[in-house]
């Protein structure tokens, strides 16, 4: 038994999400390096389920899949801000409930050849980075992480840091749980 290209993406990119200290993670799956991308979706969603974590594919082009992973009450509390309410408003989002908010995000994703910046939000990114990122058009961030930071770089940067002690951690025992099943 081996480790999959796939739980390893997701360990990678998710592991904040399945920690529960992020609401949602953005993952881009290269068509040529997943063939059998629908089989190991419909696998560990319906897994992941189990944890009340989800997963939706917001687009697909030839080469690739964007693959949103979110805890859906953290990602429903986050969107439910009346600060975080008032951008998404403006990009006509209406709060009905987390799946109308997601498939408008799905919308946007294929109308516009430029990416929906607003989508920050839904990944958990400060107000005013998000902000601040739209409004400059990505440039003049103070410091560059996991987003571009604009406000708070202390905060931003201790917050950068527990997501890669997260990651660390949970490919670790991972492995080391998966290491130990095979023996």
């Amino acid at each position: 038994m081996s480790i999959s290209l796939f739980e390893q993406e997701l360990v990678h990119y998710a592991s904040p999400v399945f920690a529960r200290i992020k609401p949602a993670s953005l993952i881009c799956f290269q068509k040529s390096r997943f063939p059998e991308f629908h089989k190991e979706y419909q696998k560990y969603k319906a897994q992941l389920k189990e944890f009340s974590i989800d997963m939706k594919v917001l687009c697909s082009c030839k080469k690739r899949y964007l693959v949103l992973v979110y805890c859906r009450d953290m990602l429903e509390n986050e969107l439910r801000k009346p600060e975080v309410l008032n951008i998404i408003k403006v990009y006509g989002y209406l709060y009905e409930n987390l799946e109308a908010q997601l498939l408008h995000l799905t919308k946007r994703l294929a109308q516009f050849q430029d990416f929906p910046h607003e989508i920050g939000l839904f990944l958990g990114y400060p107000v005013d980075d998000v902000v601040a990122f739209l409004q400059k058009k990505g440039e003049d961030a103070i410091f560059c992480g996991y987003w571009k930071v604009y406000y708070n770089v202390e905060n931003a940067k201790k917050y950068f840091v527990s997501l890669i002690i997260v990651e660390i951690f949970l490919k670790t025992n991972f492995f080391l749980v998966l290491s130990l099943l095979i023996c």
